[in-house]
């Protein structure tokens, strides 16, 4: 029902023109799969995509590059949201290792690779992107130690002839392919030159090459309704592949290929530069494709990049260090499935350091250093940026800087994509107003409308609370997309967009809640952020959110306005992260709560009369296929419509702490209850 609620909205030309491209793809199809098993006529050619400074690289960085390769050396396979698996020198291709289930070497058709029997695909998808052997080729660059070259050359020439084109689960997608193929392109260019004894096992891998250029180009993810980062995958991927590759056709690819990935960036990518999809995950993953489209142009200095381009993607990189943390994490708004080009140095730190709990796929200070260095402002950890030549050898320590909030600005609105920050002292407070994905087309929104996360410090005290997993467990993901599971009001318990709750709902979201651009401005109170959605029209009902950063102290106010009639029942639910509790009391007018630790915050809640407030287990995920226990506060009522609820949130700075007492009116009798779940009159 809802793609023909799609259909109707597209233009007959459009609608003209996708079955006419649907006719050409099916013949387009036949005609590249007949060419799979012909002899290949390319070869492969060396491209400059590394350029290491290699006395640059600190000590720290060196050592976490080859304690990553000698895990894979030893049949270990870390993952961010999984741990490290062991799965021998010669791992099973097609296995959900989580589960146990395996995929039979068939040909696949539309979503058949889908299971709904707890196996999950993105787990053997994964391992076969094989983003582990360029750590093993720069592994081998760092050491100049044999046993790596050995290793990568023997993992790729298993996946080979383990999974012969174009049959078994990880010839399915495009975007699996694509992915794939740039990290084999990666490692040959790290281990490049060859000697002669090589070449056979060259000639193996470019003809490989060739098969995943033509699979790819064979099943390419591109409609005229919609393109995604699965599309932008495709394109980027078969650039990197047409400029590693020689022989005919090559040329007119590269120039084919490039087009098409300047041309996503003007149809992804707002002018804020935010990724159209609704997801800061996808953002990560969208932001590394096309910087790694720009560092394969500049090999190309025949063909100058476009102005056009590298302001885009500064733009994107800004829209990054604007929702950014101090220390480099971003916010979990929409899905997230750690997704990436090429791994990060953050993500082999917290493989190789953290317990799966403690880490968060979203900590990407080398990506905003990368950033920085190409866009020349920003911050970050420059680690990854030396491989690529963009540090010159004066920079040689390992450090993460941390952006001053001192010298950030007070409020911040990225209006495309509906994000707006306030700021003071220690303390941020991230607004979301972000539209549903892809103009309503997308599938990685959450119903987070009007949802916000708070820091103070380097810690979030509300968090979001993630994504879960995908195919997994159908409960599992429709609870992390929920309206329940983000830091707003959900009225009858009615989703702000309907959630399918079957199997073929989990990338389906309904488009009801629009939400109107964030107005910014000044008042009485002091500067703040507004904005509504219209998720709740069925039952006649807008919700309205201000928040105010009042100008006499550290205080955030969040007003929400229902304007509707009738009687409704109304929640808001905080979501804490999994090292947060909190403590309730009833106040004359209200509720109190306080969270403690080393940054303490106070809420104040007002309402309608009978408000109840309760502590509740609650569910977060920082990696994809991970959830961690964690608790959340909940205030909820019985209201005639039109109704106001009212926070109060104030926090004490850790530098000012012995000599600023915020008025944390601690009851002496906090209820036992409230801490158990017990709900507060």
């Amino acid at each position: 029902m809802r793609f023909i609620k799609i259909l109707k909205r597209e233009s007959p030309f459009t609608l003209t023109r996708e079955i006419v491209w649907r006719a050409q793809k099916k013949w387009n199809k036949r005609r590249l799969y007949a060419q799979l098993e012909r002899p290949v006529q390319v070869e492969f050619r060396y491209v400059p995509y590394y350029r290491p400074n290699l006395l640059a690289i600190s000590k720290h960085s060196r050592g976490f590059i080859v304690a990553f390769a000698d895990e894979i050396c030893a049949g270990r396979y870390p993952f961010l949201g999984y741990a490290t698996a062991d799965l021998g020198r010669h791992p099973k291709w097609n296995l959900d290792f989580q589960s146990g289930a395996e995929w039979l070497h068939l040909k696949y058709e539309g979503g058949q690779y889908i299971r709904y029997d707890n196996a999950e695909v993105k787990v053997p998808y994964e391992l076969s992107r094989l983003q582990f052997l360029p750590v093993i080729g720069k592994a081998h660059v760092l050491t100049k130690d044999d046993s790596y070259r050995r290793t990568a050359k023997d993992l790729l020439s298993q996946w080979i002839r383990s999974n012969p084109v174009p049959a078994g689960v990880n010839w399915t997608i495009a975007m699996e392919a694509a992915l794939r193929a740039m990290s084999i392109c990666f490692l040959l260019n790290l281990l490049s030159p060859f000697h002669g004894e090589e070449r056979p096992w060259l000639a193996t891998v470019t003809r490989s090459l060739f098969q995943h250029l033509l699979y790819i180009e064979a099943n390419i993810e591109f409609s005229h309704f919609l393109t995604s980062n699965h599309y932008l995958s495709n394109v980027v991927g078969l650039y990197c592949l047409s400029m590693f590759l020689e022989g005919e056709g090559m040329p007119e690819r590269r120039r084919k290929y490039r087009k098409c990935i300047e041309a996503e960036m003007v149809q992804q990518v707002y002018e804020d530069g935010g990724d159209y999809e609704a997801s800061i995950g996808y953002q990560v993953l969208v932001t590394q494709l096309f910087t790694t489209a720009l560092l394969l142009m500049r090999t190309e200095p025949s063909t100058p990049v476009t102005p056009a381009f590298v302001g885009r993607l500064g733009a994107m990189f800004r829209f990054l260090n604007t929702v950014a943390s101090s220390t480099g994490e971003l916010p979990h708004l929409g899905d997230c499935d750690d997704g990436r080009v090429e791994v990060l140095l953050d993500d082999v730190q917290q493989m190789l350091t953290l317990s799966v709990p403690e880490r968060n796929s979203l900590r990407v200070s080398n990506l905003l250093g990368l950033g920085n260095c190409l866009q020349d402002e920003g911050c970050g950890s420059v680690e990854d940026a030396k491989w690529y030549g963009l540090v010159d050898t004066t920079r040689i320590q390992y450090s993460q800087p941390q952006i001053s909030l001192a010298s950030a600005p007070a409020i911040q609105v990225l209006p495309n994509s509906g994000i707006g920050v306030l700021r003071h002292r220690s303390a941020e407070l991230l607004f979301f107003a972000v539209p549903n994905g892809i103009l309503g087309k997308g599938s990685h929104t959450h119903n987070d409308k009007l949802s916000f996360v708070l820091r103070v410090g380097k810690e979030e005290i509300f968090c979001d609370s993630g994504t879960g997993c995908y195919s997994r467990d159908v409960a599992t993901r429709n609870r992390f997309r929920s309206t329940a599971s983000h830091n707003t009001l959900q009225i009858d318990g009615v989703e702000q967009n309907s959630i399918n709750p079957g199997p073929h709902g989990l990338f389906n979201l309904g488009n009801e809640a629009a939400v109107t651009p964030i107005e910014q401005g000044r008042d009485a109170l002091g500067s703040f952020l507004r904005a509504s959605h219209r998720g709740y029209r069925a039952l006649g009902i807008t919700h309205t959110r201000t928040i105010h950063l009042v100008d006499d102290g550290g205080v955030f106010v969040i007003d929400d306005e229902l304007d509707g009639h009738g009687v409704h029942d109304f929640e808001f639910n905080l979501q804490l992260p999994a090292n947060r509790t909190a403590e309730l009391a009833p106040a004359e007018d209200g509720i109190l709560c306080h969270i403690p630790g080393k940054q303490q915050v106070q809420l104040k809640i007002t309402g309608p009369a009978g408000l109840q407030g309760a502590i509740q287990p609650s569910l977060i995920s920082s990696t994809y296929g991970t959830t961690v226990p964690a608790m959340k506060v909940r205030i909820s009522g019985r209201a005639p419509f039109p109704a106001r609820l009212t926070t109060r949130i104030s926090w004490m700075d850790a530098a000012d702490a012995t000599t600023r007492q915020l008025d944390f009116a601690r009851t002496s009798k906090i209820d036992d209850a409230a801490a158990k779940g017990v709900c507060l009159a």
